[in-house]
């Protein structure tokens, strides 16, 4: 049965129980009733009868449906349901709480042309799919189904206590099963719930953390790709021990996976309990940027020399104590800067990473010009290291004074010293009392201020004016509207040179 022969059917029971209201008056008030409905185009038709029916005390879930109904058909409240489709995927099966105590469910996602669904089969009929031998692909009809609303206006079938499940042939109204997953450039936000097929293309470390729910609990981010477009998938619970780093390149099937929108407002992507995953291939085939090519914002895959690796330090962000190192890194032509984060420190420590070549996933660019700077991310994953040549070095430019822009990181810069250093005591906003030293530095395109806090004060409280220095591994940031400052940190090296 179509939606449109649905419609008339309940039409008909309306105007059978209601001989007061013509056919004519029946339909116009269903077509003003469509003009308020706040489902999707698809549903409408139905919601606006259903409604109607409502306001007419017919209850239209008792209509028999003997004609098997098309998925795409269905909506919450319907009893006798009979239809047909193929299995998109099987859940993993679940013990929940009854008031008859604990009881095993089942479920899947079916769907036919008109669209997709979830099935529920609850305690003695749980066991239906393996008794039948249905497997994912299968094509099966239900009878005498009930349907509920599910979650983020999805719709469930149950399997009531007369209803049965059976393995059909295929037919041309069946779609195959690769039909029913979108590519990523296909989804959106007002999908909600959706099946998705790509590649992974990155595979976070995995989380483990204590659910007052469910107790322990896990959770793993993964990238999923698409030609250039990419979107984080976030695996909770049992999905999170499917994929591992070994698993970068696969295809994965991804069904009924939440659509939510990220933090930083672009679209994301979750599965719980109510989705399911499955990796069905594998290539090896990964495409590898150049350091000068590549764009700020975007994901991109490198493989760096890691020349060398600054201490470790941490900071605070969001609440959160983080943990942050930086690197000079190469790809044999240009070089950068990476700053790596957490658990991506601990891997290039275990692998003693520098010297070596070393094979980056989703590394973000977050600055261009005459500095590269790169930072790793939650789903950075490391898939290869190789030995590196032993004539490349780390780069010791020097910049000048007016070359100096706001965010360069572990540059040297050399100059005069042209002030007295001056010490003082700064009150933070957490009300901590900190140690900054400050001087001018100059050479002959410009002056700048040097600033050093805490215990890095010391590397330059012994300078006096007219000394020549070289200042390494310094970063430059912005202080105030149109000034710049050199900052010394843990990492910077003070050196006393002869300036001619």
């Amino acid at each position: 049965m179509s939606r449109e022969e649905l419609i008339q059917r309940y039409i008909e029971a309306i105007l059978e129980k209601r001989k007061d209201i013509s056919r004519e008056e029946l339909i116009r008030r269903i077509e003003e009733k469509k003009k308020h409905a706040r489902v999707s185009e698809a549903y409408r038709g139905v919601w606006a009868v259903f409604s109607l029916a409502n306001e007419l005390g017919i209850r239209l879930e008792e209509v028999s449906l003997e004609k098997e109904i098309k998925i795409g058909s269905i909506v919450s409240g319907l009893t006798s349901i009979s239809t047909r489709g193929r299995v998109i995927a099987v859940l993993e099966p679940r013990e929940v709480e009854s008031n008859d105590g604990k009881i095993m469910i089942s479920r899947a996602i079916i769907g036919d042309s008109s669209g997709w669904c979830y099935i529920y089969l609850w305690r003695e009929k749980a066991n239906l799919f393996q008794e039948l031998g249905v497997n994912v692909g299968d094509a099966i009809k239900i009878v005498r189904a009930y349907s509920k609303e599910g979650r983020l206006g999805t719709v469930e079938i149950h399997l009531g206590n007369n209803g049965s499940i059976s393995k059909i042939e295929d037919s041309p109204d069946i779609p195959p099963r690769e039909a029913f997953f979108k590519r990523l450039g296909e989804i959106s936000y007002s999908d909600n719930v959706v099946n998705v097929k790509a590649m992974v293309m990155g595979v976070s470390q995995l989380k483990r953390f204590s659910d007052p729910i469910r107790g322990e609990g896990a959770l793993r981010r993964i990238i999923l790709a698409d030609g250039d477009l990419r979107i984080p998938l976030t695996l909770w619970h049992e999905h999170s021990f499917k994929v591992t780093e070994k698993d970068v390149f696969s295809t994965v099937l991804i069904a009924g996976a939440r659509v939510r929108r990220g933090l930083s407002g672009s679209l994301e992507l979750e599965l719980d309990s109510m989705g399911y995953l499955e990796i069905v291939s594998k290539t090896e085939k990964v495409e590898y940027s150049a350091l000068s090519k590549t764009d700020i914002g975007k994901l991109v895959n490198l493989r760096l020399y890691v020349l060398k690796m600054f201490k470790e330090n941490t900071v605070s962000l969001g609440g959160r104590i983080r943990r942050v190192m930086d690197t000079i890194v190469s790809d044999g032509e240009s070089y950068a800067i990476l700053t790596c984060w957490n658990g991506v420190i601990d891997r290039l420590r275990q692998m003693d990473a520098e010297g070596k070549k070393i094979s980056f996933l989703n590394v973000i660019v977050r600055s261009r010009g005459r500095q590269i700077l790169l930072s790793t991310t939650s789903s950075t994953t490391i898939i290869g290291v190789e030995e590196g040549p032993s004539n490349l070095k780390i780069p010791e430019a020097t910049y000048r004074i007016d070359e100096l822009e706001p965010g360069m990181r572990k540059i040297h810069v050399e100059g005069v010293v042209s002030t007295t250093p001056e010490e003082q005591e700064v009150v933070s906003t957490s009300g901590e009392r900190i140690r900054l030293c400050r001087l001018n530095l100059m050479d002959d395109t410009g002056i700048v201020e040097v600033v050093a806090w805490r215990e890095n004060t010391s590397k330059i409280m012994g300078l006096r004016p007219g000394v020549g220095v070289r200042i390494k591994w310094c970063n430059v940031r912005e202080r105030g509207i149109g000034r710049i400052c050199i900052e010394v940190t843990g990492d910077s090296e003070v050196e006393m040179i002869d300036i001619e």
